[in-house]
């Protein structure tokens, strides 16, 4: 899947790395910087890792740090664990435990998960970063004030249950959602389901779309990868150039005339009712998507 570019070329692309725990999402995107400079210096992420969460961080260097909206929007997958008898007011290990004294067993916890499949609606957490009067909750939590949280709908289209241990009520689960989903609220609810209380004790972030956690190189890894390059090499190890990253929209190919109007907002006529990527020889030019009126591709973002 990973592609090399010479510095003939510019230095566009994503790269997926295997978030380790404890850092944040913009530590990660601040060390890959670090790396890369003096030759790049755009670098961001398409979706938010919490600091004790671990796994697929898709990182967009150069150019195409424009993309980031088209990897957002794609479902997730996760591994995690979860731990009944113990509620935690944050909703995962990072808070305050409280144990309940309460246990469950796997046959309860089989009964209330289909309650979580499908359209569900959830309770932000006071841990999130949404505003709500004009403050993240996370700020407001951090003072240990309490309010109100917004709800919002999502979509869990599984939960695979890999394994429970009854000695340690910790339950290990696969779950495929949309984006937006709150895991360490799936968790929390579904400790209440049961009666017993719960909270999240592990969290990875396996899939983005297509793009699997067994893609992904270590952040360490990454680093030395560039250390070892010899002088005047500036290839970017694991770079997955944009056209390839965005396999999983439908593609329009260029003919050499049309690819001055794709780059300049010329409107194409027809196509699907969702984002299309334009590339000319392989490489992406631009992505389009659906006008509002007619029946035409109109520009979305430009490379």
């Amino acid at each position: 899947m990973a592609q090399f570019r010479t510095r003939k070329a510019p230095l566009d692309g994503i790269l997926l790395i295997d978030k380790p725990e404890g850092l944040t999402s913009h530590d990660v995107v601040a060390r890959v910087r670090r790396g890369l400079r003096p030759g790049v210096s755009k670098v961001g992420h398409a979706g938010t890792l919490d600091p004790f969460a671990t796994g697929l961080l898709v990182v967009l260097v150069g150019r195409a740090t424009k993309l980031a909206r088209f990897f957002v929007d794609l479902p997730k997958e996760y591994e995690c664990t979860v731990r009944f008898g113990v509620r935690s007011d944050s909703g995962d290990l990072t808070g305050t435990l409280e144990e309940t004294g309460k246990t469950t067993t796997l046959e309860a916890i089989e009964a209330v998960v289909p309650r979580f499949l499908g359209r569900i609606t959830q309770r932000v957490p006071m841990t999130s970063a949404v505003k709500v009067d004009g403050e993240r909750l996370y700020k407001k939590a951090h003072r240990g004030e309490v309010v109100e949280t917004p709800e919002k709908e999502v979509e869990v289209e599984s939960i695979e249950i890999l394994e429970f241990d009854a000695a340690s009520q910790a339950l290990r689960c696969r779950i495929a959602c949309s984006k937006g989903t709150y895991v360490r609220q799936l968790a929390i609810d579904l400790g209440e389901a049961v009666g017993a209380g719960a909270h999240l004790v592990q969290l990875a972030r396996t899939g983005v779309g297509d793009l699997r956690l067994d893609d992904a190189q270590a952040l360490a890894g990454f680093e030395d990868a560039l250390q070892r390059r010899a002088p005047g090499d500036e290839r970017i190890p694991g770079l997955v150039l944009p056209a390839t990253a965005l396999q999983f929209m439908p593609g329009i190919e260029l003919s050499a005339a049309q690819v001055a109007d794709a780059r300049n907002g010329a409107r194409f006529p027809g196509g699907p009712q969702e984002p299309v990527r334009l590339t000319f020889r392989g490489e992406l030019v631009a992505v389009y998507g659906p006008a509002e009126e007619g029946n035409a591709l109109r520009l979305l973002v430009k490379l």
